[in-house]
């Protein structure tokens, strides 16, 4: 199919719920499968084994809520953008909602090439026993942003967390009950990585126990010995020009 016959829809979508436990793959089979349902004139790719032509921005960690997914979807007709959002809604699982869409050029950039920055709110709860301060968790990100990096193993091999290249601000503030708090953090993403929230909380932990050389392994959801639960919702993605100014996807 030429590209002149194709248009393309670019979908924000949320991830809530139970299905912010999916994996990246089962979201993207699980929107294909929304895509057919609605009955969309959707576009195939070409080759042996064609499949749905559609383009999804990076892939959140599991556990992981976000306000602020997106995907592109090639069309071979031009469908009103309020149908197409329609028939997409009644097709999808409520958690994987679609928000908003519209047009743009076929032959814009990829979704991740475009977006390379992510904004982060994050939601803590301290365990019962452990004396959490507000400056004392402020303290601990600074002690650890100002580290530049953090080691983590995933399966057998030793990774590290570019933090000077990823992590651009954060911010920690008080929950509004006892031992809840806050933190709203800025990042940087590209082809060669993002932060992941969840190994950042993993040494902040470790940090506030004492302990900040302790080993931390990547295995999705963290365990930490502070914080007796944690949630991490993405609720911004853009790209910047070449002055810093914020472009959005749609």
């Amino acid at each position: 199919m030429s590209e002149q016959c194709l248009f393309r829809l670019r979908i924000r979508y949320v991830k809530q719920g139970r299905l912010r436990y999916l994996g990246h793959l089962e979201v993207m089979h699980t929107i294909e499968r929304s895509v057919r349902r609605a009955g969309l004139p959707y576009a195939v790719t070409q080759g042996f084994s064609p499949h749905l032509r559609a383009g999804f921005s990076s892939a959140l960690p599991v556990g992981t809520g976000s306000t602020c997914e997106w995907y592109d979807l090639f069309l071979t007709e031009l469908v009103p953008i309020e149908d197409a959002l329609a028939r997409l809604k009644a097709a999808t699982p409520a958690d994987l909602a679609p928000q908003e869409a519209g047009y743009i050029d076929v032959r814009a950039a990829a979704l991740t090439s475009f977006i390379t920055r992510a904004n982060y709110s994050v939601q803590l709860v301290s365990r019962e026993g452990r004396d959490v301060s507000l400056d004392g968790l402020a303290a601990a990100f600074d002690l650890v942003a100002a580290r530049g990096e953090i080691p983590y193993q995933r399966g057998r091999k030793t990774k590290r967390l570019d933090l000077g290249r990823t992590l651009k601000g954060y911010a920690v503030h008080a929950g509004e009950e006892a031992g809840t708090f806050g933190v709203e953090l800025k990042t940087y993403m590209d082809n060669e990585g993002a932060l992941r929230p969840e190994i950042l909380l993993a040494a902040i932990d470790a940090e506030l126990r004492g302990e900040p050389d302790a080993a931390i392994e990547s295995t999705g959801i963290q365990d930490l010995v502070c914080f007796e639960r944690y949630q991490v919702e993405r609720v911004a993605q853009f790209g910047q020009d070449e002055t810093g100014r914020r472009m959005m996807p749609l």
